[in-house]
């Protein structure tokens, strides 16, 4: 006959031993002085780096076809349908008070929702997810020309250059997004 194993286990044990691991691993993070970052999606605008904090951001897409809609402010290039949902495309350079130029096929579009609003934002290039140690954000001082400071939470330095960390909700809270419904 086989000998039956014991298979039986110790759960409350197995789940306090569990439970002192993570408190432990707790403990190693604080005395090892744990750094806070923030996550940021990074974007080119032209020669210029962005980022924007990824809690903001729902997707990232290449440039499906752009509808024109006539009448439109300059940030509004038109409009896509994204899965049978009519989305704005916005192009940050004209409130950021950077040059404009026309979309190519490498445009790509990042899908955010802030300040009650949910638009695409178009970029010459997405580089992709960064995250920056708080600490080493720096409040804008001396800008860009034309740049409005008060559309940054900061910047920092990276081995790539300067990147420029947007306040997305100031930006998509401002008076440029308000429709007029009387159509005036």
């Amino acid at each position: 006959m086989a000998i039956e194993e014991n298979r039986s286990y110790d759960t409350r044990a197995i789940l306090q031993e569990m439970r002192e691991a993570y408190w432990e691993g707790i403990e190693q993070s604080a005395e090892s002085g744990a750094v806070e970052t923030r996550d940021y999606v990074v974007f080119r605008l032209g020669s210029e780096r962005f980022g924007i904090p990824t809690g903001f951001a729902r997707e990232v897409l290449r440039l499906p076809r752009l509808v024109k809609v006539p009448r439109l402010p300059a940030h509004i290039c038109g409009i896509v349908n994204l899965r049978g949902q009519i989305q704005a495309v916005t192009d940050l350079r004209p409130l950021l008070g950077l040059p404009t130029t026309a979309l190519s096929a490498r445009s790509q579009l990042i899908v955010v929702e802030a300040a009650a609003i949910t638009t695409a934002l178009v970029t010459e290039g997405v580089e992709g997810i960064r995250s920056i140690p708080v600490a080493e954000i720096e409040p804008i001082t001396e800008g860009l020309a034309g740049f409005p400071r008060d559309a940054a939470e900061g910047h920092v330095v990276t081995e790539q250059g300067l990147l420029v960390l947007l306040s997305l909700e100031h930006i998509l809270g401002r008076t440029e997004f308000t429709i007029n419904q009387k159509g005036e």
